[in-house]
């Protein structure tokens, strides 16, 4: 009696090549998946860049349309880092234009960023029970053609918004030019 070993010898060749193409479409679903998660995070990194932006915007627009509120006062005295000016409640009080003006500019500060530069929280942000919105942020609003983040003409004025954008300290910022007056 004499058995013939090429059939049992293909499906063992078979059986081997099976695992080997299981193994391979494995690694090329890992390496999408991999792909996929990479995609994600940068689609997030890219979202949140785009909230803080907008925010900014809208933080730079709110100051402007005081301003305009307000235009026989000048609201160009206001540099990165200060302190939220006055001590007015213009909510519950009436108050001057002057000092409508640092209300105004306190409530801003207080938008954007209501710690200083060590991490403490500003008495006037406290006060009016405000949070900032930007991490690390900071605003300006300046009036001179000196300036290079933003250069105004006579009776322009110019607001920046700047913050801390992405993890590894990039900084964002955006600045808004117009006439108030």
């Amino acid at each position: 009696m004499t058995t013939d070993l090429r059939p049992m010898t293909s499906l063992r060749r078979q059986a081997g090549f099976s695992l080997i193409e299981v193994l391979v479409s494995v690694v090329i679903m890992s390496v999408g998946i991999l792909g996929v998660a990479g995609m994600q995070v940068i689609s997030l990194q890219q979202n949140r860049s785009s909230m803080l932006r907008a925010e900014a915007l809208q933080l730079g627009n709110d100051i402007l349309d005081r301003m305009r509120v307000n235009p026989q006062q000048d609201y160009a005295l206001f540099e990165f880092g200060d302190a939220p000016p006055g001590n007015a409640d213009c909510i519950t009080n009436a108050c001057t234009p002057a000092q409508m003006r640092d209300y105004d500019i306190a409530q801003w500060i207080c938008s954007i960023n209501s710690e200083d530069s060590v991490g403490n929280t500003w008495p006037r942000c406290l006060a009016y029970g405000i949070a900032g919105a930007l991490p690390e942020g900071a605003g300006a609003i300046v009036d001179n053609s000196d300036d290079a983040l933003c250069p105004v003409e006579p009776g322009e004025v110019c607001v920046t918004v700047r913050w801390q954008d992405l993890r590894d300290g990039t900084r964002g910022s955006i600045a808004l030019r117009t006439r108030v007056r």
